[in-house]
């Protein structure tokens, strides 16, 4: 399927993908390539998803626009997910 933004990886050895026609973002195993996670976005993340850490936590988030890439609606969101505390 084709991408329409960058991959993502963790310290943890997880890569984040978007920006898909399906307005999923997914989590891979960086070693084994095995789909771990996805969810719906609102609309498509055009654009790496970016990781940062509060309080030894870490949180990916994404801008899912559109971007007008993609056909379908554009608009403006800001999606964070929490991973799992260590």
């Amino acid at each position: 399927m084709e991408i329409f933004g960058g991959p993502t990886v963790t310290a943890g050895g997880l890569v984040f993908c978007a920006g898909t026609r399906d307005e999923l973002m997914r989590a891979f195993d960086a070693d084994t390539g095995a789909e771990l996670w996805s969810a719906k976005l609102p609309r498509a993340g055009t654009a790496p998803p970016s990781v940062y850490e509060v309080g030894g936590r870490e949180f990916v988030v994404i801008a899912a626009s559109g971007g007008g890439k993609i056909d379908g609606p554009t608009g403006d969101a800001w999606v964070a997910f929490a991973l799992p505390a260590k």
